[in-house]
């Protein structure tokens, strides 16, 4: 399963070490501290960006990470990275709190000794020693927060460890925490020993053969055939049949209508000339598309009744004749095939699945490789994988995410359904893949054992589902009603829009 952005273990982690690191004030210098918000608070604490507090920390480390990764705060983006990074830290403050929150209501404090064994190994020198040389030089403040820090690390520490485990283990059962029985272990590991392995030939659909687009054309020319025509558009059917009135008074020319009187909902915003002028554009400006006729009927200089479209109402003027499809045309040529991908995806789709089946039908009289030949696709194998759907790491993820015509398949669900039905040697009807945009035919090549086996259950599948729990958590305590984010008030301060 997909580890959640930060784990409650990797934040426990982080505050255990968050002390040893030597921070870069990365965000100092802006906004002063004092006129910022706070950026949120839990349980009514607020959490606030100044200097020594764990939220300040944490934002530095972010936007350092951030900068080493790419990240630039310096230019277009940089109030959108920041509030990343803040966002980031938020959330990393948060979950401990919630920790430490659960731990003190049990009454658990840390021991004296505890937090000197914590503490020591900060005073460790390169040889991994005590050094009391660098214990002395450390001020009075620094060790007092380097205490607190580890006690506040301590005790998040606890009640983490009560849910999910230490680090400390007997054998190979962790002390503390939930356990994962071997009946789980057992059901989970059997969900992915079953795998199977395919070979594949994909049809690409983005590339129709011309003579296709041309004969699909052909079948389509009065959707494709242009008017050429200019509109006013108003709000009501009242203003359209008075601006009419005086178009048909000679009281003022269509031309100057437009710019006295339309909304220039459709057309050039000048002139009124329609752009988007062959008969499948027109027909969605209007409400009821019988009505287009009443405009594409119309002679050179006529002027059509006030038409409701799907927003407004409209008064056409011709200005020529109508121009026929021709398909040797390029211009016509490249918008039909743009209406036929835009608009008719089924008849691509028809026409692939029709060269598969074809393709299938090759296949049972000579051989798959042979019928990839034939056809001129590339033939291709998959990887043995266990049915995973969305390719969850507990039941053991494939690399089939890899294969460009595959991507998105283990979150097909008609895909796996029609892949794991196949048995050995058989061969698939063909699959359409919106995702990747091809058409693919399997061919089972092998089912057999194989994921984790027995022995390594406990130790590869075990923290997989201590991860999955600790996701679940997580998610909770993000989610908790306790927690209360004043990211936008802040934002606007710290970027300057509100002062």
């Amino acid at each position: 399963m997909k580890k959640g952005l930060y784990s409650i273990g990797g934040i426990i982690i982080l505050l255990i070490a968050a002390f040893i690191f030597v921070l870069v004030p990365a965000l100092s210098g802006g906004v002063g501290e004092n006129r910022l918000p706070a950026y949120g608070s839990y349980n009514g604490v607020p959490i606030k960006f100044e200097e020594g507090s764990e939220f300040y920390s944490l934002a530095n480390q972010a936007v350092r990470q951030m900068e080493q990764q790419g990240y630039s705060f310096s230019g277009d983006y940089a109030s959108f990275f920041y509030s990343m990074a803040f966002s980031q830290a938020f959330n990393q403050v948060c979950g401990p709190m919630a920790l430490r929150d659960l731990t003190s209501q049990s009454g658990w404090i840390a021991t004296d000794s505890a937090v000197d064994r914590a503490l020591i190994n900060q005073y460790y020198n390169e040889s991994g020693e005590f050094s009391q040389a660098l214990y002395n030089a450390t001020s009075d403040d620094a060790k007092r927060k380097n205490q607190e820090q580890v006690v506040s690390a301590l005790t998040a520490g606890r009640s983490y460890e009560d849910l999910f485990g230490s680090f400390a283990s007997v054998k190979d059962a962790k002390l503390y925490g939930l356990k994962t029985s071997s009946a789980e272990l057992e059901f989970i590991r059997k969900m992915g020993s079953e795998v199977h392995e395919f070979e594949y030939a994909a049809f690409s659909m983005k590339t129709m053969p011309d003579e296709e687009i041309k004969s699909f054309a052909q079948k389509n020319a009065d959707k494709l055939a242009k008017y050429d025509l200019c509109v006013i558009t108003v709000n009501d059917e009242s203003k359209a049949k008075d601006v009419l009135k005086r178009i048909n008074n000679s009281e003022i020319t269509f031309e100057d209508a437009i710019t006295s009187y339309s909304t220039k909902i459709a057309g050039d915003t000048e002139s009124g000339k329609i752009s988007q002028n062959r008969l499948y554009q027109l027909e969605v400006l209007f409400k009821n598309k019988d009505q287009v006729s009443e405009i594409t009927g119309l002679a050179k200089d006529a002027v059509s009744n006030p038409i409701e479209l799907n927003s407004c109402w409209a008064i056409f003027k011709c200005l020529g004749e109508s121009a026929k499809l021709d398909v040797d045309n390029s211009e016509d040529f490249d918008a039909a095939k743009t209406y036929l991908y835009n608009n008719e995806r089924g008849v691509v789709q028809d026409y692939y699945t029709g060269k598969a089946n074809d393709f299938i039908a090759a296949a049972a009289t000579s051989s798959f490789t042979e019928a990839c030949q034939k056809f001129g696709v590339a033939r291709d194998t998959t990887p043995s994988f266990a049915l995973n759907w969305n390719n969850q790491t507990l039941i053991g993820r494939s690399s089939l995410e890899d294969k460009d015509a595959l991507k998105g398949a283990s979150a097909n669900e008609n895909f796996l359904k029609a892949a794991f039905k196949l048995a050995k040697g058989e061969v698939s009807a063909p699959l359409v893949l919106s995702s990747t945009d091809n058409v693919v035919i399997l061919r089972c090549v092998e089912i057999s054992e194989g994921g984790t086996s027995a022995e390594d259950a406990a130790r590869l599948i075990g923290p997989e589902i201590a991860n999955a729990d600790s996701v679940v958590v997580n998610s909770a305590i993000q989610n908790s009603p306790k927690i209360k984010s004043n990211s936008a008030e802040f934002m606007a301060v710290f970027t300057g829009e509100k002062q």
